[in-house]
């Protein structure tokens, strides 16, 4: 959810646990004998299994809905790799090729999560993979991982239904065949003629944000397919009959940050982690390759498929349909240019933006972004799920929105040529190169509380999780936004920060308990958190192992393998928004809080299936066993017993 460069990922703990498992005969100070058994006829003897060799990292793809809750149980999930996969490899070390069918089965299942391992990552340097994951009766996303040698990261996707409204998340989609958009004109389609409505010159699918949403975000969108509207495949063949028309608007929440206060923390699902690719990016201007961030006004997805399956992706030569987006009043631009009276669209633009690129200029740049109004540049984007790239498009001007001028809303309206994401975004190119700072306790001491860092400001959101405990006390952003954001540093979704230490700045009050100013500026310094109860953090030993199965069915056993897997670490239950940790290898050293209860979700590299095992924290070795049937051979005579 993009450049996943902010990741503050880390190097997995694997500190050398033993375990040994031993047995002997003897005799105890009753005098009771214990006799081996007789040599007798053949044994049935377990042939231990064979552990998985060790990667060079690890991580994992897991997929939930909107609101970051898992998909319902048996939703088929497929991940398709849109880039080099050179040195991708399957959880037990098969190599996953583009065009190798054998691997196909591997990357879809109805767990919701995909585990994958890396190879052949050189020292200091890491692998990018990007992908899209799609599902029947959910709009596809597209994300990417980059793992350096050593690490294991989670990539959470976000998929949003096609039919979809809640209380809970100011994202709203519909999926309506054609025919019902306007029941006075009557839809018929060819293959040859396209999209034919008779006298009527079009119709609309519009969609908008719930009313109970006003508190957080306003907006929508309308789809305009006009008469004789040709619906093309990607690869050129027309569709063979008509297709059903998805919308699905996500706003930009404009309103609740707007409407924040300094003690607020923001809410855990949020519209913009749906965002494909993430905020964070880097887009082409010209020959060069630019790195910074967004700024949305909300983005659209917009979707036309048969039953047969067919999508379309373009409308035919020369022809286009319209997108009308509304546009939360709240919303700020970082870019403020205004097109004057009796200037083009096109001279207002080139005074901000690289016309080429839709990249603002730098000299147009405000560190503290200004509420838009009618008049101003809006840039347009486009999304390509084939290589998970945003491309502009054009420049949008905000206007009234002539049926409701009063209203929470403007409108931006634009001609689009074929089918994506689209998205109102001012793109600013990073402030500096990285910002790093410490995170400490209330005593000064480096911090051991598992916390996040939220980075947030109108239009614009980035939580980074410190997916392993060792990062707890550091943050780095190696693409620091330009404008101004707000910085809080959660607890459980709660704002724990006290206060910044360091040269940060005149304008900075360190005591605020929300950093609010240039990320930049915040490079060496220190975040200081609130007093809380002490909390005993311990340290639980846990090893994976493979175990043969059918022990229980032989007269001999085979003892455990200690074997590598991925491992996701979860506070409470499996959800997205609690999860801890991600870890990849046979033995770990993993600290937790004193009591609290843990799910360990882990991949059984044998039978490709995720299990998992609760665990309270403690001192307590924990074993995690993956199950498989092992070959047995046959034994002549006893050998003894256990």
């Amino acid at each position: 959810m993009g450049n996943k460069n902010l990741k503050l990922t880390k190097l997995a703990l694997a500190l050398g646990l033993t375990v040994g498992l031993t047995g002997c005969f003897s005799d105890n100070d009753n005098d009771v004998t214990i006799t081996p058994p007789d040599p007798g006829g053949d044994q049935t003897v377990a042939v231990p299994p064979t552990a998985v060799e060790l990667s060079d990292g690890g991580f994992v793809i897991t997929v939930t809905d909107s609101l970051g809750a898992p998909l319902a149980e048996g939703t088929s999930v497929e991940v398709v790799f849109n880039s080099s996969v050179d040195g991708l490899q399957t959880a037990s070390g098969t190599a996953i090729t583009v065009t190798e069918t054998a691997n196909d089965a591997y990357n879809t299942n109805t767990a919701g999560s995909f585990s994958y391992t890396v190879d052949g990552i050189a020292s200091g340097e890491s692998k990018t993979y990007a992908f899209t994951v799609q599902s029947d009766n959910f709009l596809s996303n597209t994300a990417e991982v980059t793992i350096g040698s050593g690490e294991t990261i989670t990539e959470v996707v976000r998929l949003t239904a096609r039919n979809f409204t809640s209380a809970d998340i100011p994202v709203v989609a519909e999926t309506k065949a054609l025919a019902e958009l306007n029941t006075d004109v009557t839809v018929e389609y060819s293959a040859t003629g396209g999209l034919d409505l008779g006298d009527a010159a079009s119709i609309t699918l519009p969609v908008k944000v719930d009313d109970a949403q006003a508190a957080k975000a306003a907006g929508g969108a309308a789809v305009t397919l006009p008469n004789g509207t040709e619906f093309v495949q990607a690869n050129g063949e027309a569709l063979q009959s008509a297709p059903s028309l998805t919308v699905a608007y996500f706003a930009n929440e404009a309103a609740a940050v707007e409407a924040s206060s300094d003690d607020a923390s923001a809410d855990q699902t949020s519209s913009l982690d749906a965002f494909p690719g993430g905020l964070n990016l880097a887009v082409s201007s010209g020959t060069e390759t630019v790195e910074g961030n967004f700024t949305t006004g909300g983005f659209v997805a917009i979707e036309l498929v048969n039953e047969q399956g067919e999508k379309v992706k373009t409308f035919g030569e020369g022809k286009s349909i319209t997108v009308a987006m509304q546009v939360d009043k709240s919303t700020r631009t970082p870019c403020p240019i205004m097109q004057q009276d009796g200037e083009s669209v096109a001279d207002a633009a080139a005074r901000g933006f690289d016309t080429t690129s839709g990249v603002c200029k730098e000299s147009a740049l405000v560190n503290d972004p200004v509420a838009i109004a009618p008049g101003h540049i809006f840039p347009v984007w486009s999304y390509e799920e084939s290589n998970g790239q945003w491309s502009f498009e054009s420049f949008g001007v905000v206007a009234e929105d002539a049926t409701d001028p009063t209203g929470p809303t403007f409108n931006v309206e634009v001609e689009v040529d074929h089918l994506s994401y689209w998205n109102l975004d001012f793109f600013a190119q990073r402030g500096c190169n990285v910002s790093s700072f410490n995170i400490v306790d209330s005593d000064g001491q480096p911090s051991s509380r598992f916390t996040s860092v939220q980075l947030l400001t109108n239009s614009y959101r980035f939580d980074a999780q410190p997916w392993n405990r060792a990062a707890l006390n550091s943050a780095t952003f190696r693409n620091p936004p330009s404008f101004d954001v707000e910085v809080r540093v959660l607890e459980n979704n709660v704002n724990v920060l006290d206060g910044v230490q360091g040269d940060t700045g005149p304008a900075v009050d360190n005591t605020a308990s929300i950093y609010d100013g240039s990320l930049c500026d915040l490079n060496g310094a220190t975040l200081q958190l609130t007093p809380v109860d002490n909390v005993e953090v311990v340290t639980m030993p846990v090893s994976t192992f493979a175990v043969c199965s059918n022990n229980d069915a032989v007269d001999q056993a085979a003892d455990p393998v200690l074997s590598p897997t991925t491992v996701q670490l979860y506070r409470g239950e499996v959800l997205a928004n609690n999860l801890q940790d991600s870890f990849y290898g046979s033995e770990f050293n993993i600290n937790l809080d004193s009591g609290v209860d843990y799910t360990f979700r882990f991949f059984n590299t044998f039978t490709n299936t995720w299990e998992t095992q609760a665990a309270t924290g403690s001192t307590d070795a924990l074993s995690l066993n993956m199950l498989t049937e092992c070959d047995t051979t046959t034994s002549t005579g006893a050998t003894g017993g256990n």
